[in-house]
């Protein structure tokens, strides 16, 4: 039976792929399937500060309404009323 691993690495050169972990075969010949990953996308840098107030800003501009304290506390209510039961 033929076993086909899946592995990310590196090609340091033409001819030599740097694996970027092992596999569980003792050598010999293989056949090895090339696809070029895309590089991560470089996000503009941003200070604590504006990625903290997009923490919040994110959610909003979704449509998100938080839950009222009220709603909040009802809800722990009918939770602890449950243990009860």
């Amino acid at each position: 039976m033929t076993n086909a691993y899946v592995v990310t690495g590196t090609l340091t050169d033409p001819q030599t792929v740097r694996l970027d972990e092992p596999l569980p075969l003792s050598g010999g010949t293989v056949r090895v399937v090339i696809e070029a990953t895309p590089a991560p996308a470089e996000s503009p840098k941003q200070s604590l500060h504006e990625y903290l107030a997009g923490l919040r800003q994110r959610p909003a501009a979704r449509g998100h309404v938080p839950r009222s304290a009220e709603e909040i506390r009802a809800h722990i209510r009918e939770e602890r009323a449950s243990w009860e039961d």
